[in-house]
């Protein structure tokens, strides 16, 4: 008799153990110890994507895994982007899932923000190109499945409105066509100067890295300095789009959703944008649009904004690591891959997986993406990317408003950099 209470009361603990332990289980299908009854999940996820382009995907995963459901939030990109994930993971708020860019990247590693993705089977299904944009030290911190090239988007109405044929090869054609936009009472274009991603970026391309592609290289090696390479790309822009008054001070305090919404209404003859913005566009009434490289001085030459698209990252601190996990997973699958694909229209570059190119930007992404003509500061530049962006934003905006000339300007460019290197 001793024995078998003994039995029983060995049996009872080692119950009462194992049924803790499942109790606490937060599985990545969420189950609770019974397989046909899962936990709910709810995953919190801060979207690049608005919720219009992200519900396909999303639809798609809840029907694999209807336990789980989405606390959705969006932010435009890039700056009000980058500034609402900066403000939570300060809080130690940030969401389950959230978007890793070139312009954030160093902060969000460096932080232990995210969870290294490196080693996950998923991770196979990225492009190895696509990964260092991602990646620190030969790890990867986020996941993505396409890339992005950008350009001016331009209103053919407009244009014809305005005895514009053909569009310009090079630069000084370009200028002539602003300029002719502006005689016909239509604005030009819209830049609001709070990003490299607009006319800077591109004509360094084809001022400086046609020549030299090594040249940012060189910058970091402390071979060249900024003054080299960008004095004459400011001195450019100043005279041919400031001082003619194309560009305009009071274009600063534009948002990039008014920018969009001024395109699309018809008000703006062109502005700079990405596959993003497409989905807005076409669904705009009677709005025939196009997408054109900014051209170089000599003709043929183009240059376009591009990079790896931003990457899915999930959040190291998070509870539910599993379940977001689960959807990176499906995001990697074939299916995921067509629904995101479907919702986006974003440019694919998956492995194994073809999809068709926005028509309006397949110029692009032949001239760009294939061939090589694109540039984005972000990628390139090896570190410092935010410090030097946000003092690239400052000199632009006060040349603009003939606070600086464009000397003091670079200069204060190159005394940020020295600035970081001695930190």
């Amino acid at each position: 008799m001793k024995r078998k209470s003994l039995l029983f009361v060995v049996v009872m603990l080692v119950s009462v153990i194992l049924g803790a332990c499942g109790s606490n289980n937060d599985s990545a299908t969420g189950n609770n110890g019974s397989a046909s009854e899962p936990n709910q999940v709810k995953l919190s996820i801060l979207a690049w994507n608005n919720e219009s382009e992200m519900k396909p995907v999303l639809q798609g995963f809840q029907e694999k895994y209807p336990h789980i459901t989405f606390d959705f939030q969006f932010a435009p990109p890039v700056r009000d982007y980058i500034s609402k994930l900066q403000t939570m993971l300060l809080s130690d708020s940030a969401t389950d899932i959230f978007m890793i860019a070139a312009e954030n990247r160093n902060e969000i590693i460096d932080g232990g923000h995210a969870l290294d993705l490196t080693d996950y089977p998923f991770m196979e299904v990225m492009l190895d190109s696509n990964k260092p944009m991602l990646s620190k030290d030969g790890r990867t911190y986020a996941f993505t499945q396409n890339g992005w090239v950008g350009g001016w988007f331009y209103n053919k109405a407009l244009f014809e409105q305005a005895g514009i044929t053909e569009l310009p090869q090079t630069w000084d054609e370009f200028v002539e066509v602003c300029l002719k936009l502006k005689e016909a009472g239509i604005i030009p274009l819209f830049d609001n100067m709070q990003d490299l991603t607009q006319v800077h970026s591109a004509l360094y391309g084809n001022m400086v890295l046609s020549q030299d592609p090594e040249f940012d290289d060189k910058i970091f090696a402390g071979e060249k300095t900024f003054a080299d390479g960008w004095t004459e790309v400011f001195n450019v822009w100043k005279r041919d789009l400031i001082d003619t008054g194309i560009l305009t001070p009071d274009m600063i305090g534009l948002t990039g959703e008014q920018v969009e919404s001024e395109f699309a209404l018809g008000n703006v003859a062109m502005f700079f944008s990405g596959p993003w913005v497409l989905d807005k566009l076409d669904q705009t009434p009677d709005l025939d649009y196009g997408v054109m490289g900014l051209p170089g001085f000599e003709e043929g030459q183009r240059y376009y904004v591009g990079a790896p698209g931003v990457g899915f990252a999930v959040n190291s601190k998070t509870p539910r690591q599993e379940g977001a996990l689960l959807f990176l997973e499906y995001l990697s699958s074939e299916e995921g891959l067509q629904l995101f694909y479907e919702g986006t229209g974003l440019i694919m570059t998956a492995e194994g997986f073809e999809a068709e190119v926005h028509p309006a930007l397949q110029q692009a992404y032949e001239e760009g993406l294939i061939e090589g003509n694109i540039y984005l500061p972000m990628v390139t530049w090896p570190r410092y990317q935010e410090a030097l962006r946000n003092q690239f934003v400052v000199s632009t905006q006060d040349v603009a408003v003939g606070k600086i000339s464009v000397d003091e300007a670079i200069q204060a460019i190159d005394r940020k950099f020295e600035e970081m290197e001695n930190y």
